[in-house]
């Protein structure tokens, strides 16, 4: 009986994407200590933690009730990391979603009337790209990338007196690089969404018009890096931007070009994240 209790527990934290909620962890960290001067005491205790756990929740729950609402194309798409029916019942993933959802709400009241408000808003927004949204031409797509990009701005709620923390930059940089990997994620998922009956940009309009579509969010990224590097005026911003973002653009054409198979697809939005990562912590020398 105990042995049959342990993997459950691990089901459970896959259905969070830890290296998701990392990431979220890290842009929310950075961007609060810059915008603080990188100085503890500026930051608002214990807003900056209300508010951190407010979106790490409301992420997870998102993530959940997609999963739970995502059972067929999931089998299709991905038969080895389906886990909501197989290891976790739909009931206790719905228990668990509202466990994660209340967090959420709960976190973001304390935090302020605003921020509760927001959250509930992107939970019942999330809710809806679950259901519906993630289904249609772009629509979904457009809106998990601002998700991404306004995580920059709630890091905002934790500082009290703000030095320039670039916010309105890195929410595009984050919302090119997540539109990118949306678009390569649902060539990746082409064979379930057809199943569904899906009517994803890749569906719509093909593959290879897709890949166009990626390459152009990664290229605007490009030019959105090199207006951030000319502003600076700061070379180490420069060195770091030029090696860990611009260069391996032309990397992810290349592989956006070459790719043939679902494998391939699957690589490059992985690779994406790293992407997201450098892109994020480029902040550190501005």
């Amino acid at each position: 009986m105990e042995e049959n209790r342990k993997p459950a527990f691990r089901y459970y934290w896959v259905l969070l994407r830890p290296a998701n909620l990392g990431i979220i962890i890290l842009t929310m960290g950075l961007f609060m200590m810059h915008a603080s001067k990188w100085n503890v005491q500026n930051l608002r205790w214990p807003d900056a933690v209300f508010v951190l756990l407010a979106i790490l929740f409301t992420a997870a729950a998102g993530y959940v009730i997609n999963d739970i609402l995502d059972i067929e194309e999931d089998i299709i798409n991905k038969p080895d990391k389906c886990i909501i029916a197989k290891h976790i019942s739909i009931k206790s993933g719905l228990v668990f979603y509202g466990l994660l959802l209340i967090s959420s709400l709960l976190f973001g009241f304390l935090t302020g009337l605003s921020m509760g408000l927001v959250c509930t808003l992107i939970s019942v927004l999330l809710y809806f790209y679950s259901s519906d949204l993630k289904a249609t031409t772009l629509w979904g797509n457009i809106l998990v990338s601002l998700m991404n990009g306004v995580v920059v701005f709630f890091s905002a709620q934790g500082v009290e007196d703000k030095f320039n923390g670039y916010f309105a930059e890195y929410a595009f940089l984050a919302f090119l690089i997540t539109m990118a990997r949306e678009i390569v994620k649902d060539i990746e998922d082409i064979g379930g969404d057809k199943a569904k009956e899906y009517e994803t940009f890749p569906i719509v309009y093909g593959p290879q018009k897709a890949v166009w579509l990626g390459m152009g969010s990664l290229t605007l990224l490009n030019i959105h890096v090199v207006y951030l590097i000319m502003e600076s005026k700061n070379l180490y911003f420069g060195i770091f931007s030029t090696v860990f973002v611009l260069l391996p653009v032309f990397y992810f054409y290349y592989k956006l070009l070459s790719a043939e198979e679902k494998a391939d697809y699957a690589r490059i939005q992985k690779l994406l994240k790293w992407l997201m990562v450098s892109g994020i912590l480029s902040v550190v020398f501005l």
